[in-house]
């Protein structure tokens, strides 16, 4: 009787390793490497002033959620947020960023900005007065290694992926 119940066990044992060797990742399969939140932050000096921007770029499989976040250094205080909610679609390493929707910060009771998002959709006196700033349609393409994401996008539509926040380097948070 002893000796089955080893024998059982050991069966038990291979069976249950032989499953986890021929089961496919479900990491692999469904996780795409660009799936996640990404940051980037850099010093941005005007005049006398330093801020520092912090862009944070959340993607699934299907959408995006990117917002700058822009601070003076001396003292803190958010200066101002900009806000882009969209479809996302990737292909390969092609991405095609559709823009939905427009955030700010939202204030406080004094008018300044909080960390706080508020997100207005097409149709919205504030989408209406700023969208004509933005592209709907940005396409870009990525590269990931390990924690870091580096994105090109045409984020003004002349042609390069050569101005100023067209080639950011992110790193997963």
């Amino acid at each position: 009787m002893k000796k089955l119940k080893i024998l059982s066990v050991s069966i038990i044992i291979m069976l249950c390793s032989g499953l986890f060797i021929f089961l496919p990742s479900c990491d692999k399969k469904n996780n795409p490497v660009y799936i996640g939140s990404w940051e980037s932050v850099d010093t941005i000096y005007s005049d006398e002033i330093t801020y520092i921007a912090t862009r944070s770029l959340t993607m699934t499989e299907t959408s995006y959620t990117e917002a700058y976040v822009i601070v003076r250094e001396s003292t803190g205080t958010i200066v101002m947020i900009i806000g882009l909610k969209g479809d996302l679609t990737v292909k390969n390493n092609d991405m095609t960023f559709k823009l939905k929707e427009l955030g700010t910060c939202v204030r406080d009771s004094q008018d300044k900005c909080t960390s706080d998002i508020r997100w207005y959709g097409s149709g919205t006196e504030y989408y209406t007065d700023n969208i004509g700033y933005f592209r709907l349609t940005v396409k870009g393409e990525y590269e990931a290694e390990g924690s870091y994401m580096w994105i090109l996008r045409d984020m003004n539509g002349d042609g390069d992926s050569e101005d100023t926040g067209e080639n950011i380097e992110f790193e997963k948070i």
